[in-house]
């Protein structure tokens, strides 16, 4: 298992996001729209109050702490997030075409935003926010998942099936949902800011009722909006977090991520895949099968697919989810749409091809097995999936 280091301290974790197009977008990966809304917004007010105008002057250094524990504490940020960032930061300039279906339905029309909402949402995206708050700190239930509580039933019915489907120890695995509205309250912005960012503690209470005063508003959804929490997360637990304990093992659900598949077609199907791909992660955690003697790019690759495959294996399994062939063509265009081509990315994921093959090479593993109610122990499993990791990344299956 690979350990990252808090810069805030010396606490250590181990995280790995569900992987939605980590690496940094190209030229042609951001809707031209959003180029207009960058262009438009590049220039400063210059009647901002000096609590505003205090942000922008410390934007720079922000956003240069918010990158650097993000990569120590493997949370990439993702195509989503990339293509808001470049729409609403004054800095930014440079966005054009072309995005997956499930990126071009949740990224918001951000045209009539003010420039005091565009500062807070750029906090929200660089510092990932409420999907670090519920990853990481302390979370009171009862838990509801989807941001109107919709996928509660469903997500809740998954975890248990996972327990019961795969054979590592998983009774302290604890779920818990990322909801973007948690960012109404200063107080939760202000101990993401300080205690994971390590930020100093007065520019994180002008930054902190920033993002809760201005997420308060029709115009930012309420902080709901799909964007604020495109993603999800397995962190590893065990981590000193000071006055906060010792962090537990857990999956963190981001909102966005179930409403953002339900606007293509996929809610169906997604909150599943999603839900026992970070499961496979905490397989990769309890049988210490992560890569460390490749680079990053691959590292992380490897670790993707492998979870990919442990989703889709108990997503088509007769003992598992035990979905018919159309609904697993359904999970299979999911992964694709999570694909990215950044080859050299730390973050990297895998491209399309190699998430949809990988998904429904566990699927024929699944549907083959004999006797039919046979679940593979996860290690023997992880065996034929490192045979099979060749010809899953063959340049044929890369394009």
């Amino acid at each position: 298992m690979r350990k990252r280091t808090f810069l805030a301290s010396a606490v250590t974790t181990a995280a790995l996001a569900l992987g939605l197009a980590t690496a940094p977008l190209p030229a042609t990966a951001v809707p031209t729209a959003v180029a207009t809304v960058a262009a438009a917004s590049a220039s400063v007010p210059q009647n901002l109050s000096p609590e505003v105008q205090q942000i922008v002057d410390a934007l720079p250094a922000l956003r240069e702490r918010a990158a650097a524990v993000r990569a120590n504490l493997g949370l990439e940020s993702n195509a989503v997030q990339d293509a808001l960032i470049e729409a609403i930061d004054p800095t930014q300039y440079d966005c054009s075409a072309a995005n997956p279906p499930v990126v071009d339905a949740i990224l918001p029309d951000t045209s009539a935003w003010t420039f005091e909402q565009r500062l807070a949402v750029l906090h929200v995206l660089l510092f990932n926010m409420a999907l670090v708050d519920a990853a990481y700190l302390p979370q009171t239930g009862p838990f509801t998942y989807g941001a109107h509580g919709e996928f509660t039933n469903q997500a809740n019915r998954t975890f248990r099936d996972l327990k019961g489907f795969w054979d590592i120890p998983s009774g302290d695995i604890q779920m818990v949902p990322a909801h973007g509205r948690s960012m109404l309250d200063a107080e939760v912005n202000y101990r993401v800011f300080t205690v994971v960012y390590g930020l100093n503690p007065a520019q994180s209470r002008v930054s902190a009722d920033l993002v809760a005063k201005e997420l308060n508003s029709a115009a930012l959804g309420y902080g709901d909006l799909p964007v604020f929490t495109f993603n999800a997360y397995a962190a590893s637990g065990g981590e000193d977090l000071g006055s906060y304990g010792t962090a537990p093992k857990r999956i963190a659900l981001g909102d966005g991520v179930f409403d953002g598949f339900a606007r293509v077609g996929l809610g169906d199907v997604a909150p599943q895949a999603i839900l026992a791909h970070e499961f496979g992660h905490h397989i990769q955690f309890a049988d210490d099968l992560m890569r460390t003697d490749v680079p990053g790019p691959e590292a992380s690759r490897w670790a993707e697919l492998m979870a990919d495959a442990f989703s889709s294996y108990f997503l088509t399994h007769a003992r598992g989810a035990s979905m018919q062939w159309k609904r697993v063509q359904l999970f299979g265009q999911m992964f694709y749409q999570l694909g990215d081509c950044g080859f050299s990315a730390e973050g990297h994921h895998g491209t399309p091809n190699q998430r949809m093959g990988t998904a429904l090479w566990a699927y024929g593993l699944a549907d083959s097995a004999r006797p039919q109610g046979h679940i593979l122990p996860a290690m023997s499993f992880y065996q034929l999936f490192a045979t099979q990791y060749p010809q899953l990344i063959a340049p044929d299956a890369a394009n």
